[in-house]
């Protein structure tokens, strides 16, 4: 994959391998950032404050936009904080998981990293490990309610029906086992 580029919005954010590391991406000890995991910590500020979980800056109030599985979407409840359109286009091209190039989530336990004296999240019930990726889509939002997600125990956003304005996929369906585009489960339709 190449890069997409990175839109001005996130300029200043850390590059690696070309790509910009969202503001809520976990920092190990030694200084690298590891994708996919999540800084707890950032994670709630991020939602309690209308932060943006790519760039880490202020929320514009009616164009907030989710990333949310196929099972979040049926609740209207994100586990992700929102994004600005501009950081949710660009995450929805650089982030392999939502941009459905992954079969699957990644295999390794997450406890490792609170053995290093990191506060992750992201898979809090452990139940993600090797499991296949769903599909993802973008929600856009006027608003949203901070919640602890019931069925997790986690800090999430609940969006309200009446604060929903659209709907579309992030990508194509994840690909499938043999990892040779087959969709791994039904397409979904906006």
């Amino acid at each position: 994959m190449i890069a997409p580029d990175v839109p001005a919005l996130l300029a200043s954010r850390p590059l690696v391998g070309g790509l910009a590391v969202p503001w809520i991406t976990v920092r190990m000890p030694d200084g690298r950032y590891r994708f996919g995991a999540v800084d707890y910590h950032r994670h709630r500020r991020a939602l309690r404050d209308r932060l943006c979980q790519t760039c880490g800056g202020p929320l514009e109030p009616a164009r907030i936009v989710f990333a949310m599985r196929d099972s979040d979407l049926k609740l209207l409840v994100s586990p992700e904080p929102g994004m600005h359109p501009v950081c949710a286009h660009y995450s929805a091209r650089s982030c392999p998981m939502l941009a459905g190039r992954l079969p699957h989530h990644r295999a390794s336990d997450p406890a490792y990293l609170a053995d290093l004296g990191v506060t992750s999240h992201g898979d809090p019930t452990g139940s993600r490990a090797a499991a296949p990726a769903e599909r993802w889509h973008l929600l856009w939002a006027t608003d949203y309610q901070p919640i602890i997600n019931p069925l997790t125990g986690q800090p999430a956003a609940l969006v309200l029906p009446e604060q929903l304005l659209r709907v579309r996929p992030a990508g194509p369906p994840p690909l499938g086992p043999d990892d040779a585009g087959t969709p791994a489960g039904p397409a979904s339709h906006p």
